[in-house]
Protein backbone atom coordinates (compact mmCIF):
# COMPACT_ATOMS: atom_id res chain seq x y z
CA UNK A 1 0.00 0.00 0.00
CA UNK A 2 1.18 3.69 -0.94
CA UNK A 3 -0.12 6.85 0.06
CA UNK A 4 0.98 9.88 -2.38
CA UNK A 5 -0.52 13.96 -2.10
CA UNK A 6 -1.64 14.25 -5.33
CA UNK A 7 -3.40 17.68 -5.14
CA UNK A 8 -3.86 20.90 -3.55
CA UNK A 9 -3.16 24.08 -5.78
CA UNK A 10 -5.44 27.00 -5.62
CA UNK A 11 -8.33 26.66 -4.25
CA UNK A 12 -8.37 22.42 -4.60
CA UNK A 13 -8.41 20.62 -1.38
CA UNK A 14 -5.44 17.81 -0.85
CA UNK A 15 -6.05 15.09 -2.91
CA UNK A 16 -4.41 11.61 -1.48
CA UNK A 17 -4.25 8.67 -3.91
CA UNK A 18 -4.04 5.45 -2.63
CA UNK A 19 -2.17 2.48 -4.24
CA UNK A 20 -3.50 -0.79 -3.25
CA UNK A 21 -5.44 -3.92 -4.64
CA UNK A 22 -8.46 -0.86 -4.97
CA UNK A 23 -6.80 1.93 -6.22
CA UNK A 24 -8.83 4.71 -4.33
CA UNK A 25 -8.58 8.95 -3.80
CA UNK A 26 -9.72 10.81 -0.71
CA UNK A 27 -11.04 13.88 -2.39
CA UNK A 28 -10.96 15.44 -5.91
CA UNK A 29 -10.05 18.91 -5.02
CA UNK A 30 -12.14 21.58 -7.59
CA UNK A 31 -11.70 20.22 -10.98
CA UNK A 32 -10.33 23.39 -11.72
CA UNK A 33 -6.32 22.03 -11.79
CA UNK A 34 -8.12 18.37 -13.01
CA UNK A 35 -5.09 18.33 -16.23
CA UNK A 36 -2.02 18.45 -13.44
CA UNK A 37 -3.78 16.33 -10.55
CA UNK A 38 -3.67 13.80 -13.99
CA UNK A 39 -0.14 14.44 -14.66
CA UNK A 40 0.71 13.71 -11.29
CA UNK A 41 -1.33 10.65 -10.92
CA UNK A 42 0.92 9.40 -14.01
CA UNK A 43 4.11 10.12 -11.67
CA UNK A 44 3.39 6.77 -9.55
CA UNK A 45 2.26 4.79 -12.69
CA UNK A 46 -1.75 5.46 -12.26
CA UNK A 47 -4.30 6.93 -14.71
CA UNK A 48 -7.18 8.86 -14.01
CA UNK A 49 -9.06 5.25 -15.63
CA UNK A 50 -7.42 3.40 -12.96
CA UNK A 51 -9.35 4.68 -10.37
CA UNK A 52 -11.54 2.53 -8.70
CA UNK A 53 -12.93 4.69 -5.94
CA UNK A 54 -13.55 8.54 -5.05
CA UNK A 55 -14.18 8.84 -1.19
CA UNK A 56 -15.46 12.15 -0.57
CA UNK A 57 -14.57 13.49 3.67
CA UNK A 58 -17.41 16.18 2.68
CA UNK A 59 -19.42 17.99 0.41
CA UNK A 60 -17.97 21.14 -0.40
CA UNK A 61 -16.50 22.19 -4.07
CA UNK A 62 -13.39 22.54 -2.97
CA UNK A 63 -14.05 18.37 -2.34
CA UNK A 64 -15.97 17.52 -4.53
CA UNK A 65 -15.85 19.77 -7.53
CA UNK A 66 -13.49 17.09 -9.29
CA UNK A 67 -15.81 14.00 -8.82
CA UNK A 68 -16.95 14.44 -12.38
CA UNK A 69 -13.78 14.26 -13.96
CA UNK A 70 -12.68 11.20 -12.42
CA UNK A 71 -16.69 9.81 -13.24
CA UNK A 72 -16.28 10.52 -16.48
CA UNK A 73 -12.14 9.17 -16.89
CA UNK A 74 -12.84 5.90 -15.19
CA UNK A 75 -16.47 5.44 -14.09
CA UNK A 76 -14.63 4.91 -10.18
CA UNK A 77 -17.33 4.56 -7.31
CA UNK A 78 -18.23 7.81 -5.42
CA UNK A 79 -18.56 7.21 -1.70
CA UNK A 80 -19.34 9.87 0.90
CA UNK A 81 -21.23 10.04 4.03
CA UNK A 82 -24.98 9.91 4.03
CA UNK A 83 -26.03 13.25 5.16
CA UNK A 84 -23.89 15.04 2.45
CA UNK A 85 -25.68 12.62 -0.58
CA UNK A 86 -28.71 15.04 -1.18
CA UNK A 87 -26.54 18.20 -1.28
CA UNK A 88 -24.62 16.10 -4.55
CA UNK A 89 -27.48 14.59 -6.11
CA UNK A 90 -29.36 17.89 -6.16
CA UNK A 91 -26.17 20.02 -7.04
CA UNK A 92 -27.25 22.13 -3.48
CA UNK A 93 -24.85 25.66 -4.65
CA UNK A 94 -25.39 26.78 -0.86
CA UNK A 95 -24.47 23.40 1.01
CA UNK A 96 -21.82 22.78 -1.40
CA UNK A 97 -20.26 26.22 -1.57
CA UNK A 98 -20.01 25.97 -5.08
CA UNK A 99 -21.71 29.51 -5.20
CA UNK A 100 -19.15 30.37 -3.15
CA UNK A 101 -16.19 29.77 -5.87
CA UNK A 102 -18.27 31.57 -8.63
CA UNK A 103 -19.10 27.79 -9.47
CA UNK A 104 -22.01 25.71 -10.93
CA UNK A 105 -22.21 21.80 -9.87
CA UNK A 106 -24.16 19.10 -12.23
CA UNK A 107 -25.63 16.52 -9.87
CA UNK A 108 -23.53 13.96 -8.42
CA UNK A 109 -25.00 10.67 -7.64
CA UNK A 110 -22.97 8.49 -5.34
CA UNK A 111 -22.86 4.77 -5.36
CA UNK A 112 -21.87 4.35 -1.80
CA UNK A 113 -23.78 6.19 1.01
CA UNK A 114 -20.93 5.85 4.46
CA UNK A 115 -22.12 5.73 7.51
CA UNK A 116 -20.02 5.66 11.02
CA UNK A 117 -18.24 2.80 11.63
CA UNK A 118 -18.30 1.39 7.90
CA UNK A 119 -15.19 -0.32 6.72
CA UNK A 120 -13.65 0.16 3.39
CA UNK A 121 -11.67 -2.62 2.43
CA UNK A 122 -9.05 -1.23 -0.21
CA UNK A 123 -6.70 -4.82 0.02
CA UNK A 124 -3.82 -4.18 2.36
CA UNK A 125 -5.64 -1.52 3.95
CA UNK A 126 -8.96 -1.15 5.64
CA UNK A 127 -10.10 2.42 6.16
CA UNK A 128 -12.67 2.59 8.92
CA UNK A 129 -15.37 5.84 8.55
CA UNK A 130 -15.35 7.55 11.79
CA UNK A 131 -18.58 10.11 11.40
CA UNK A 132 -16.79 13.77 12.69
CA UNK A 133 -19.73 16.57 12.19
CA UNK A 134 -18.70 20.22 12.95
CA UNK A 135 -17.69 21.32 9.63
CA UNK A 136 -20.42 19.87 8.18
CA UNK A 137 -22.79 17.43 9.68
CA UNK A 138 -21.74 15.03 7.26
CA UNK A 139 -18.17 15.43 7.41
CA UNK A 140 -15.82 11.90 8.25
CA UNK A 141 -12.42 11.16 8.88
CA UNK A 142 -10.78 8.04 7.45
CA UNK A 143 -8.17 6.12 9.88
CA UNK A 144 -6.15 3.00 9.24
CA UNK A 145 -5.51 1.51 12.70
CA UNK A 146 -3.08 -0.56 11.90
CA UNK A 147 -0.98 2.02 10.55
CA UNK A 148 -2.45 5.07 12.76
CA UNK A 149 -3.37 6.84 9.96
CA UNK A 150 -6.12 9.63 9.67
CA UNK A 151 -7.47 11.20 6.71
CA UNK A 152 -8.99 14.13 8.17
CA UNK A 153 -10.79 16.06 6.08
CA UNK A 154 -11.66 19.61 6.72
CA UNK A 155 -12.50 18.42 10.70
CA UNK A 156 -8.77 19.25 11.61
CA UNK A 157 -5.58 20.32 10.27
CA UNK A 158 -2.08 20.10 11.56
CA UNK A 159 -2.41 23.69 12.65
CA UNK A 160 -6.09 24.17 12.91
CA UNK A 161 -9.85 22.96 12.55
CA UNK A 162 -12.06 23.77 9.93
CA UNK A 163 -14.40 26.45 9.97
CA UNK A 164 -17.84 26.10 11.34
CA UNK A 165 -19.75 29.20 10.50
CA UNK A 166 -20.50 27.79 6.89
CA UNK A 167 -24.29 25.74 5.94
CA UNK A 168 -24.86 23.18 8.27
CA UNK A 169 -21.32 23.65 10.41
CA UNK A 170 -22.14 23.11 14.37
CA UNK A 171 -19.39 24.46 16.44
CA UNK A 172 -20.33 21.87 19.54
CA UNK A 173 -20.51 18.90 17.67
CA UNK A 174 -16.63 20.16 16.02
CA UNK A 175 -15.74 19.82 19.52
CA UNK A 176 -16.78 16.70 20.33
CA UNK A 177 -15.62 14.98 17.26
CA UNK A 178 -12.33 16.28 17.89
CA UNK A 179 -12.46 14.91 21.59
CA UNK A 180 -13.41 11.17 19.61
CA UNK A 181 -10.48 11.73 17.13
CA UNK A 182 -7.61 12.48 20.36
CA UNK A 183 -8.29 9.05 21.89
CA UNK A 184 -7.09 7.28 18.63
CA UNK A 185 -3.68 7.75 19.03
CA UNK A 186 -3.10 9.30 15.38
CA UNK A 187 0.13 9.69 14.15
CA UNK A 188 0.08 10.34 10.48
CA UNK A 189 -2.31 13.09 10.18
CA UNK A 190 -2.90 14.05 6.40
CA UNK A 191 -5.87 17.09 6.61
CA UNK A 192 -7.79 18.50 3.42
CA UNK A 193 -5.64 21.14 3.54
CA UNK A 194 -2.44 22.17 4.48
CA UNK A 195 0.64 20.47 5.61
CA UNK A 196 0.87 17.07 6.81
CA UNK A 197 2.91 14.94 9.56
CA UNK A 198 4.22 11.49 9.88
CA UNK A 199 4.57 11.99 13.47
CA UNK A 200 2.38 14.55 15.42
CA UNK A 201 -0.85 13.81 14.49
CA UNK A 202 -2.33 12.88 17.65
CA UNK A 203 -0.26 16.13 19.15
CA UNK A 204 -2.10 18.62 16.38
CA UNK A 205 -5.34 17.11 17.40
CA UNK A 206 -5.26 17.68 20.79
CA UNK A 207 -3.65 21.41 20.54
CA UNK A 208 -6.43 22.29 18.14
CA UNK A 209 -8.79 20.82 21.01
CA UNK A 210 -7.63 22.73 23.14
CA UNK A 211 -7.41 25.93 21.18
CA UNK A 212 -11.02 25.64 20.38
CA UNK A 213 -12.29 24.74 23.76
CA UNK A 214 -10.75 27.64 25.06
CA UNK A 215 -11.49 30.06 22.17
CA UNK A 216 -15.16 28.96 21.85
CA UNK A 217 -15.58 28.25 25.86
CA UNK A 218 -17.21 25.58 25.10
CA UNK A 219 -17.30 23.03 28.94
CA UNK A 220 -16.54 19.33 29.07
CA UNK A 221 -19.93 17.91 27.85
CA UNK A 222 -20.07 19.88 24.66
Amino acid sequence: MQIHQVGGLGFDSNIYLIIDEVIALVDAGTGMNFDRVRRNLLKFGVRTDDVDLLINTHCHYDHIGGDHDFISASGCQVAIHELEVEALRNADPEVTLANAFGASLEPIEPTRELRDGDRIELGEVTLEVLHTPGHTRGSICLYDRERRVLFSGDTVFCDGVGRTDLPTGDSAAMVRSLRRLKELGVRRLLPGHGATTDVRGGECIGAALDSITNLWQIGPMG
